[in-house]
């Protein structure tokens, strides 16, 4: 074992879960899994909880069934199902048909959903109350039950007899109610739900617009089946600005410190191959310029100054286009009217900087000619990298692709073919006309 398992071995194993998560996914998977043996079957089940699903899945592989059979039991079935689903389906269906028959059940439901639906990301652990009954009746139910966790209650939610959700009941509503108070006079009857079927990333939206603790998730026949909670929904809105931000780059979204370095490599190459040949694109078109750079070779060092500031222009409008997409603040149906203004701030800002960019070329060699150009050249890469900030993620969005799709190596090839080929062309027709 490696000297640094055995010093994280060597440290008092009643932190908490999280932590030592954080410190199981800094080590080979091996030594991993002997470390996690050594916990307590509780504190280890808690921890491979709290493990991003890249580890967990990578762990998983090295755990023998009957410890993980084991620690499922301690597991609410939303996070069991979670583990579960990093399994190949003949060890998962072999460990369901292990545990008890009531647990096995809450699990397969859960497990019928995408992970990245609400369906997948859902709790089944909720209260569910009739509107026939009164307060009192309510109460007294409650405090029969097993102590639940606090944000199991935030809301009891009120079925009918098919378990079609009617209303919503906020437990401060119900404390403050009179005993004998039936349920459908205080409970909420217009509530916001969620389809089994929506999106992770509309689900974050929901509640970053409404501030929901809870809401509650509904099937295809308007049953309640699950309720996702906001706690759980602050790892979704993490993991999606992650994954968008991977994405901008070339990235996979999956990808974190510890990734195994031959899986980077898998998940890096393509994009960075991909980035290759728009880099040749760029290349080519300053070759179609051989002779123009040959007789102006001042030309040469306007060329990264062009492409490198319509690049960092690109990126603040596709910052704020991706970012506005993915929180719903933008629609697409808005695209025009955001490129709209786009175009007016790429403009203003080319025609200053462009203005430098010609002085300091004037400064430089005393050429009024090359400061003109230069000063073109870099105004008109403004208004295409606003462009093209613009209309490469609207373009992946209604390609229905992630806006986020490596949008940054597209742009850049925006700026980079765009820059050289006006700085050049406009140098050529300054040589021919006024050399």
């Amino acid at each position: 074992m490696s000297e640094q398992g055995r010093s994280t071995m060597e440290k008092p194993l009643f932190r908490h879960p999280a932590d030592l998560a954080d410190e199981l996914q800094s080590l080979p998977p091996e030594e991993a899994v002997q470390f996690l043996i050594q916990l307590p079957p509780e504190t280890a089940a808690q921890t491979l909880g709290e493990l991003d699903p890249q580890a967990a899945q990578a762990i998983l592989k090295f755990v023998e069934e009957t410890k993980l059979q084991e620690y499922l039991h301690y597991l609410p079935p939303n996070v069991a199902a979670d583990l579960l689903g990093f399994l190949d389906e003949e060890n998962r269906q072999r460990i369901l048909a292990s545990l008890p028959r009531e647990e096995s059940r809450r699990i397969q439901n859960l497990l019928v959903y995408p992970p990245d639906t609400a369906g997948g990301i859902m709790s089944d652990q909720f209260i569910k109350i009739r509107a026939t009954q009164t307060v009192q009746e309510v109460l007294e139910e409650l405090r029969s039950r097993p102590r639940p966790s606090e944000s199991d209650i935030s809301y009891l939610y009120v079925v009918d007899e098919q378990d079609r959700l009617v209303g919503v009941v906020p437990l401060r509503t119900l404390v403050f109610a009179r005993p004998e108070e039936r349920i459908q006079e205080i409970m909420v009857r217009e509530v916001y739900t969620l389809s089994v079927h929506d999106d992770r990333e509309k689900v974050a939206q929901q509640f970053e617009h409404y501030h929901f603790l809870a809401l509650p998730v509904l099937d295809d026949e308007g049953r309640l089946v699950g309720i996702v909670k906001a706690t759980d929904v602050l790892e979704v809105a993490r993991d999606e600005a992650t994954e968008d931000m991977q994405l901008m780059v070339g990235l996979s979204g999956e990808e974190k410190t510890w990734t195994p370095w031959p899986i980077s490599i898998r998940l890096r190459l393509p994009w960075l191959l991909f980035n290759l040949m728009t880099a040749f694109l760029a290349g080519w078109v300053v070759s179609l310029f051989e002779g123009t750079i040959a007789r102006w070779t001042a030309l040469t060092a306007f060329l990264p100054i062009i492409a490198g500031q319509g690049g960092n222009a690109g990126s603040q409008t596709l910052t704020i286009i991706v970012r506005d997409l993915a929180t719903g603040d933008l629609d697409p149906s808005q695209g025009l009217r955001a490129l709209n203004k786009e175009l007016l701030v790429g403009t203003l800002n080319g025609v200053i900087i462009g203005l430098v960019v010609g002085m300091v070329g004037y400064l430089w060699r005393g050429d009024w000619v090359l400061g003109i150009v230069a000063g073109a050249a870099m105004m008109l890469d403004m208004i295409a990298a606003a462009i093209a900030g613009v209309a490469v993620p609207l373009g992946l969005k209604l390609l229905r692709l992630d806006p986020a799709l490596a949008s940054s190596i597209f742009l850049t090839t925006v700026t980079d073919v765009c820059g050289f080929f006006a700085l050049l062309t406009l140098a050529t027709i300054a040589l021919h006309y006024l050399s």
